[in-house]
């Protein structure tokens, strides 16, 4: 049924069950497997890009020091990205799983979505950090994006109850509603 399965992984943590159940999707069907990381400075686990505001204005050379630093920041979040892709294909290997495990930079559900086409996925295994409302709206929401852009079927694995965000209480709502209305 599915030949080629394309999994999408970031650093939360449901990403250990996605894999989980990509592997066991791999097994049953005698499936390839992708392990797609994208490199977004999105993600959670990614550095904070530096501001040059105010230090071009008041120390010029503390913005290039701090593109230093984050340079090296970049390529270690990468490292170590690539690191976690590599211990997941090793596994998938011991399991007789035909693997391969990639990084790309750039947004992630559009990468997804091209690579699902590149590499002719059969499916789509990914994980959604259960956004909904406002924080979807602001922040965007891969998993949305991929459902409704994906060359090929697609698998949304949700988080757990004890994963789930938890709601924000109403008066910190109110108070940020409140808070946007005044920015008009």
């Amino acid at each position: 049924m599915f030949h080629n399965i394309l999994v999408a992984l970031d650093h939360s943590e449901s990403a250990v069950s996605v894999f989980d159940q990509a592997l066991e999707l791999a097994v049953t069907h005698d499936a390839n497997l992708l392990l797609l990381h994208v490199l977004s400075t999105d993600d959670q686990d990614a550095p904070d890009t530096p501001t040059t505001f105010p230090s071009m204005y008041y120390y010029p050379g503390l913005s290039v020091a701090s593109i230093k630093v984050y340079q090296q920041q970049w390529e270690q979040y990468k490292q170590a990205a690539m690191d976690i892709l590599k211990a997941q294909a090793e596994e998938a290997q011991l399991a007789g799983v035909s693997v391969e495990a990639t990084q790309k930079q750039g947004s992630p559900g559009e990468t997804i979505c091209e690579m699902a086409k590149t590499w002719e996925a059969d499916l789509i295994l990914l994980g959604s950090r259960g956004r909904a409302g406002f924080s979807e709206w602001l922040l965007g929401s891969v998993s949305n994006y991929v459902m409704h852009h994906a060359p090929c079927s697609v698998l949304v694995s949700r988080a757990s109850q004890a994963e789930q965000p938890q709601p924000v209480p109403e008066h910190l709502n109110r108070q940020l509603i409140s808070n946007l209305a005044g920015w008009q």
